[in-house]
């Protein structure tokens, strides 16, 4: 599988915090924003099949 690179810019704050986040789990920064993109798109996948089906069901 090929993996693209992207880049995003965000708020020194943000970083910080991430930073902190994943040095108690023994990761980056970088790597913790990953996961957490990962999820919301899993999570609002979900969320917009859900809708769909409610959608399906009324009609």
């Amino acid at each position: 599988m090929e993996l693209r690179k992207a880049s995003i810019e965000i708020e020194d704050y943000l970083y910080e915090f991430y930073k902190k986040v994943g040095s108690g789990a023994g990761r980056t920064a970088e790597q913790v924003m990953r996961d957490v993109l990962f999820r919301f798109a899993g999570e609002s996948s979900l969320g917009a099949i859900d809708k769909r089906q409610k959608q399906r069901r009324q009609a």
